[in-house]
């Protein structure tokens, strides 16, 4: 029988990002002349009730007024975006007939005003547009405005949302933002715990981004200069909130990390889908699940590894051997975990041994991944969990 290798030339990539992104510190307060391109005089201003009651957000809704905009207000009722509440914000939108859609809040409400934006130019419900390029009609003018560092939903065509049987996602460039806003000064006051796990998604995007099978330099480049900014950022922004240069590098990380899920994700964020009936929420899974997954994945892609190593801070001269690189890079992101207070094995997380089988099975059927570059089996994916369960990430 012959041996398929994988050839990356044989592949034609895409790359797609938003029509613009404004960034820096202070740019809310610029969002006003930004908007006026837009010809429109109404704002619905999608967000949630804690992020409303913030400083930043009263001075946005003040300057949207004095530059001549009716500000509707839509909050957001859950953490966690369920396909109800994208409905219900839907129909808000939808009520209101025309408007710029603003989502400012954290990856759950932008989701949420990707799909309602659509919604208000395609008929039906949320469930109806779930799956690949299922959104045939571009929607309201979108602009999405993040306050934590870490989704990258302001840089994805995709939307995620938790359906009654699992995990549910659009994926459409019709619900690309025309605008995204990053400014750190949102940011600052996101406490240390969001600040980890949300900080750590950012860098799963990134290095899952690198080791999928459909990478290509675009996405290498800027998941690059992701993994880069959260190594030298994250515990920083972590331990001192208002040391406004981390948070800046780290707003530019999760964007970043954002654009470099063009590459789509691999096994880490199925592993953290199922991690989910634990009370993990999803920067958490990907925290947990990211090094056990590049050690999994790094006999095969060992180059790719050896370029996450040095974005992660290898610079021994010693080190050339592409197994103890890869050895770096998953103690490095080991390490970073450790410093949070981020559990590495599932055992440290009250996670009994006997669900294994059961974790396995639901990652295999519901969450497969065919751009994980080490192809796998039910019986693999069960070894996976059993590493996960003990937390043990020595590579042979």
């Amino acid at each position: 029988m012959a041996v398929e290798y994988y050839n990356p030339l044989g592949k034609i990539y895409t790359f797609i990002s938003p029509t613009k992104v404004v960034f820096g510190v202070g740019a809310l307060k610029n969002v006003g002349g930004e908007l006026k391109s837009f010809n429109q005089k109404k704002v619905l201003l999608l967000t949630d009730k804690m992020i409303r009651e913030t400083e930043p957000a009263k001075e946005f809704i003040s300057t949207l007024s004095s530059n001549g905009f009716e500000v509707k207000v839509f909050e957001s009722e859950v953490k966690e975006p369920t396909i109800g509440m994208a409905n219900r914000t839907a129909d808000f939108v939808r009520s209101e007939k025309e408007g710029i859609v603003i989502g400012m809040g954290g990856g759950s409400v932008m989701d949420q005003a990707k799909i309602a934006a659509a919604l208000a130019k395609n008929e039906g419900e949320a469930e109806n547009y779930m799956g690949v390029n299922k959104i045939p009609n571009r929607g309201l003018p979108l602009v999405l405005i993040p306050t934590t560092a870490g989704t990258g939903a302001e840089t994805s065509k995709n939307a995620v949302f938790i359906g009654k049987k699992g995990k549910l996602w659009a994926s459409s460039p019709n619900i690309l933002t025309d605008l995204a806003v990053i400014d750190p000064v949102v940011t600052v006051s996101l406490p240390p715990r969001p600040t980890a796990f949300t900080g750590m998604d950012a860098l799963s995007h990134a290095i899952e981004g690198i080791m999928s099978l459909n990478c290509n330099p675009m996405a290498m480049a800027v998941a690059l200069e992701a993994i880069s900014l959260v190594n030298n950022n994250l515990l920083i922004a972590y331990l001192n909130g208002s040391d406004i240069q981390a948070r800046f590098n780290m707003s530019i990380a999760a964007t970043l990390g954002g654009l470099s899920l063009n590459a789509g994700v691999v096994l880490g964020h199925s592993v953290a889908y199922t991690l989910g009936h634990f009370g993990a929420s999803h920067g958490l899974g990907c925290a947990i699940a990211l090094p056990h997954v590049m050690k999994f994945n790094a006999l095969v892609i060992p180059q790719k590894m050896s370029r996450i190593a040095k974005a992660l801070g290898l610079n021994d001269g010693r080190i050339n051997d592409s197994i103890q690189a890869a050895a770096y890079a998953v103690n490095a992101v080991k390490r970073l975990n450790e410093l949070l207070g981020i559990p590495i094995s599932l055992q440290s997380m009250g996670v009994e041994k006997e669900k294994i089988a059961e974790l396995a099975e639901e990652c295999f059927t519901k969450y497969p991944r065919p751009t994980n570059p080490r192809k796998y089996s039910k019986d693999d994916l069960v070894k996976l969990y059993e590493q996960l369960w003990s937390g043990d990430l020595d590579i042979c």
